[in-house]
């Protein structure tokens, strides 16, 4: 066996080793660790699609159902009197769930959902889309070794959320799925690969990304503006819009653009929320605060709430139980898991002081800080008017880790010139790993009630 053997087997090996603790943690998730609070909400919108499947949901109709009762994985859903749903995500992901044939139909207000058909189907789909980015990092970074391998695989399994939220219903998991897909295009236009196959994976990529959430169709669709701008000004030319490739992306962008036209004419908005759908039912709940009971923040205030909040949510188990996140309380240790981030953004500098900058990194980086900047300012002025100070989550962004990942693991390591420089290197990869499993791995214990700190 040759070297280049041996070392092609031991980066296989650790990216097997890197999916099988994702699986275990899946299924450890879903058998023995409570659902993410907004399970209910999407086990009614699959319930009503269900009842009446809809490209285009009429969301003021979709109820809320509670649970009424069942036994074990297999639980009786009830209608909640006068709750409606406050989901206003696109149908996509709900509908693809339904050959599962997890739910069934009792009456018109109760139904019978079989909960753990529906997350072995998610895990399964979560973990198909990480083969899928182990699968590009294998490309990218082919020429790294196994311990960099290992640092990229380490990176995606172990971000909390992405396992939490993976492991149950959640049309997160089939934005992660469109996202990756994305990136595998824009990957080979990093290539100058301008074919049918490049935007073959964009158009599939964006076409189920912005249907499953529309944070993820923003993400992209900032990512390709800012693709588009660089490209001009690189070639100075319209080389990527203007080839004989780029239609098969059209009708992605038309689909996507007709059903965000048809919600505005209906409901006023782009993503429509209980404010919009059912004015009067939204005064009741938690997302109004009454103006005499409302905390308005400064700008700078809610800019330093809205930082710790995708901060803390971007290294914790949000939407558990607080006891959970014990090993997060401390902030500077959550920030271990911005470190990816952190890699990539300083890749993307570099690259543009030293003018080496490839084509897709800079897209990437100004896709997730434009979304970000967006985000800030719709929560900002929806506080305004609302007094809500929720909706503060990192999970709308969690998919991109994988790009993160791969930018910081594939720039930073080459840096690394003298045998010194490169022995650093490697014990900070090593370290990095064994912190991000010491974020994760206790909280398993923790989260089915096994503190390891009560033993101590």
């Amino acid at each position: 066996m040759t070297t280049a053997e041996r070392k092609k087997r031991v980066i296989l090996c650790v990216y097997g080793a890197a999916l099988l603790y994702y699986v275990l943690k899946l299924v450890y998730y879903a058998l023995c660790v409570g659902a993410f609070p907004d399970l209910y909400a999407h086990l009614s919108y699959l319930i009503e699609m269900t009842r009446r499947p809809a490209l285009v949901p009429d969301f003021a109709a979709l109820p809320l159902y509670t649970v009424s009762g069942g036994e074990g994985a297999t639980w009786t859903m009830a209608v909640l009197p006068g709750a409606v749903n406050y989901l206003g995500h696109p149908s996509l992901y709900y509908l693809l769930m339904l050959p599962l044939g997890a739910v069934k139909i009792l009456s018109e207000t109760a139904a019978q959902v079989d909960t753990l058909r529906l997350c072995l189907a998610n895990i399964f789909l979560t973990s198909c889309t990480t083969l899928l980015a182990f699968r590009l990092g294998y490309k990218v970074l082919k020429n790294q070794g196994p311990l960099v391998h290992g640092l990229y695989a380490a990176a995606i399994v172990t971000l909390p959320e992405l396992g939490y939220v993976g492991a149950g219903l959640n049309n997160d998991n089939l934005a992660y799925l469109g996202y990756v897909i994305f990136l595998a295009g824009l990957l080979r236009y990093g290539e100058d690969k301008l074919d049918l196959k490049t935007y073959g994976l964009i158009s599939l990529g964006f076409f189920l990304g912005s249907f499953a959430k529309l944070t993820a169709a923003l993400v992209m669709l900032v990512t390709l503006a800012a693709a588009l701008v660089i490209s001009i000004f690189r070639t100075r030319s319209l080389k990527l819009i203007l080839n004989r490739a780029f239609p098969i992306v059209l009708p992605a962008l038309g689909l996507f653009l007709a059903y965000e036209l048809i919600i505005h004419s209906r409901y006023g908005a782009w993503q429509p929320g209980l404010a919009n759908v059912a004015p009067e039912y939204f005064k009741t709940t938690a997302f109004y605060i009454p103006p005499e009971n409302r905390v308005i923040l400064s700008l700078t205030g809610y800019l330093k709430k809205f930082i710790t909040g995708i901060g803390h949510t971007w290294s914790s188990l949000y939407g558990h139980e607080e006891r959970i996140n014990v090993f997060m309380d401390n902030v500077w240790f959550g920030l271990v898991y911005w470190v990816p981030v952190l890699g990539a953004v300083i890749a993307m500098v570099l690259g543009w002081i030293r003018k080496k900058a490839d084509t897709w990194t800079a897209p990437v980086v100004l896709g997730f800080l434009g979304t970000l900047l967006y985000h800030f300012y719709s929560n900002w002025s929806g506080h305004l008017r609302t007094g809500y100070l929720g909706g503060l989550q990192a999970r709308y962004y969690l998919f991109l880790i994988v790009p993160f990942a791969l930018i910081a693991c594939r720039d930073l390591p080459p840096l690394l010139k003298t045998q010194r420089a490169k022995t650093a290197g490697a014990v900070l990869a090593v370290l990095l790993i064994l912190c991000w499993l010491a974020g994760d791995a206790p909280r398993l214990l923790i989260a089915a009630g096994l503190n390891p700190l009560e033993a101590l």
